[in-house]
């Protein structure tokens, strides 16, 4: 386990995300494949309708299965590859996703535009849980799927980093003011995820 573990201090001379990602996604077209995560299939009819935003979109898997489920979906990413891919593949599947380029380090979120916000294997800075809290309308809703450091442990050579992963029980820390829905850690096959769902209290 991680439980000493101190994730390391953010380097000022480190590549930007959106190169480092977009290296990532020139390796191997859909770095994590086409179908939506589990999460969003197992929770999908708990997400609150309406117009949804997907944080760190990647290729698209994600946001083009809720546009196929009736959603409004917008997307951001820092990378322009992983970009491109998500508009392509919302076009082959012929639903349409708002999907932009976005340096996740500095977006701000508009004020209570969002019904469900999405969230998969993307890990930010703390205080970007209170954009979060400003983008969703009261009522609104919170899906996030992600490694945890287990994994990281029991594949250390997998090309996860672990500044990418949760804790035991970390995203439960940046949801205190939410109603906790749905949250587990397991194993998916070899993944070692956690997965949560939570509420935006109406008060």
């Amino acid at each position: 386990m991680f439980d000493d573990f101190k994730y390391k201090e953010p380097d000022p001379n480190a590549k930007p995300a959106g190169e480092k990602w977009n290296l990532k996604y020139q390796q191997k077209e859909f770095l994590y494949g086409r179908e939506p995560m589990l999460a969003l299939k197992n929770l999908l009819p708990e997400l609150r309708p309406g117009k949804v935003i997907e944080i760190g979109m990647g290729e698209g898997r994600n946001a083009v299965y809720l546009a196929q489920k009736g959603f409004t979906v917008d997307g951001i990413d820092a990378s322009s590859v992983a970009i491109e891919r998500a508009k392509k593949l919302a076009q082959e599947k012929g639903v349409a996703v708002e999907a932009k380029v976005q340096n996740l380090d500095f977006f701000l979120m508009p004020l209570m535009k969002f019904d469900s916000v999405v969230m998969g294997y993307f890990r930010p800075q703390p205080r970007f849980f209170s954009e979060v809290r400003r983008g969703l309308v009261a009522g609104g809703t919170f899906l996030l799927e992600a490694y945890t450091t287990e994994h990281v442990r029991a594949h250390p050579n997998a090309g996860i980093e672990l500044e990418e992963c949760y804790k035991p029980n970390e995203i439960l820390s940046h949801l205190k003011d939410f109603h906790i829905l749905y949250y587990r850690e397991l194993l998916d096959g070899d993944a070692h995820t956690v997965q949560v769902l939570a509420r935006k209290n109406k008060a």
